[in-house]
């Protein structure tokens, strides 16, 4: 299903409301032709009752996945945040290194931050899966490991890089596990099973004007679709349209350029 976030988020959003609503307004049809507005009428006093709860036990199940799912898409922003920051760092505070390493360290550091913008975020935003390990940040250790700081100077700037090349590393590895988080399957059939449960209630409101009753249920069912689409859209950070950027990394080389 990952495939249907790569269409525009407002073609693919459009869409699905359509369809959803008109599965429901069409549901609704067929269910007034089968059962009379005259013995709905007499039930409305409880199928409003039970529509408030069933609302109100809905709406909280909501608000908690789309808070969890958004918490979700902001640490996966922090995490590529925090991992080009120790990128920005590591650049900044090269220059202190000794000359026969500088440039080579520098270069891995620029590649690794090449890679990351040109190869991992495109195949995340298609659904692939990133190794925590990268040949790109192997070959900034590598760099790393053959410096031989000798004055004071250098010594405290290549402790200080270690400490933020670990950083880089553990940042890494938050961002791909941020981006292989997904809201559990079982938390999905409650929601699409809750949601229809819903809509089946609106089906039992008493009204002789049907124009009426199915315009509630068409804007009913298209909030309830809205909702799905934001959950699923957000349930995924790195992947589609409507994902994390590699901008923090676009920034660095950027800076480092200039």
């Amino acid at each position: 299903m990952l495939w249907l976030l790569q269409f525009p988020p407002v073609v693919l959003g459009l869409i699905w409301i359509a369809v959803v609503v008109g599965i429901s307004v069409g549901g609704l049809v067929l269910f007034r032709k089968v059962v009379s507005h005259t013995r709905l009428e007499s039930a409305n006093p409880v199928s409003s009752a039970v529509f408030q709860v069933a609302g109100v036990l809905y709406a909280v199940l909501v608000a908690f996945v789309v808070v969890v799912v958004w918490e979700q898409f902001g640490n996966a922003e922090d995490a590529s945040s925090m991992e080009a920051s120790a990128v920005a760092d590591l650049l900044r505070d090269s220059d202190a290194l000794p000359a026969a390493y500088r440039t080579e360290v520098q270069q891995n550091l620029v590649a690794y931050s090449r890679d990351v913008i040109d190869h991992e975020f495109p195949r995340m935003r298609h659904g692939e899966t990133i190794t925590e390990q990268s040949d790109a940040l192997n070959n900034v250790w590598q760099a790393y490991l053959k410096v031989q700081p000798e004055t004071r100077n250098e010594i405290a700037f290549f402790d200080h890089a270690i400490v933020r090349l670990n950083d880089l590393s553990a940042n890494r590895k938050l961002r791909v596990s941020t981006g292989d988080a997904s809201v559990p399957g079982e938390l999905w059939v409650l929601l699409i099973g809750g949601g229809a449960v819903l809509m089946v209630f609106t089906y039992l409101f008493g009204t002789r004007d049907l124009l009426v009753h199915g315009l509630a249920v068409g804007l009913t069912a298209s909030l309830l679709a809205f909702v799905m689409y934001l959950i699923f859209a957000l349930e995924h950070p790195y992947v589609g349209a409507l994902s994390v950027q590699p901008t923090p990394f676009v920034n660095v080389l950027t800076d480092w350029s200039d």
